[in-house]
């Protein structure tokens, strides 16, 4: 019994932190679109600036906000689409909502509990 509890204990952090990494990947994927993009703009290599992408931001919640501001849809379309697939409906929208409610803090960082 003590062991099957142990296991769990492993198996609980193998998993969240799994995720956490995996969301650490997802956020450094697109701190670095942003900055390439960036740089191409600098470079006069497109059409227009390549605006603010913030290095705490999953992209899944990046499209998110673009969608809101009217800047583009597609990118929202396909990260869903794709989300779907694991059976994931509603991906950006609460990948997006997460972050603003903070919930990729630790509990005791979160100013509110959700």
């Amino acid at each position: 019994m003590k062991w099957d509890r142990r296991l769990a204990q492993r198996w609980a952090a193998f998993r969240h932190n799994g995720k956490q990494f995996l969301i650490a990947v997802d956020q450094s994927l697109n701190a670095l679109i942003g900055f390439t993009l960036a740089i191409l703009s600098l470079l006069y290599l497109l059409p227009r600036p390549a605006g603010f992408w913030w290095a705490d931001e999953s992209i899944s919640a990046h499209c998110w906000r673009w969608e809101l501001a009217g800047i583009r849809r597609w990118p929202r379309l396909l990260v869903d689409a794709l989300a779907r697939c694991w059976g994931d409906t509603g991906h950006c929208r609460a990948s997006y909502e997460s972050e603003r409610a903070g919930r990729q803090l630790p509990p005791e960082e979160r100013c509110c509990s959700s």
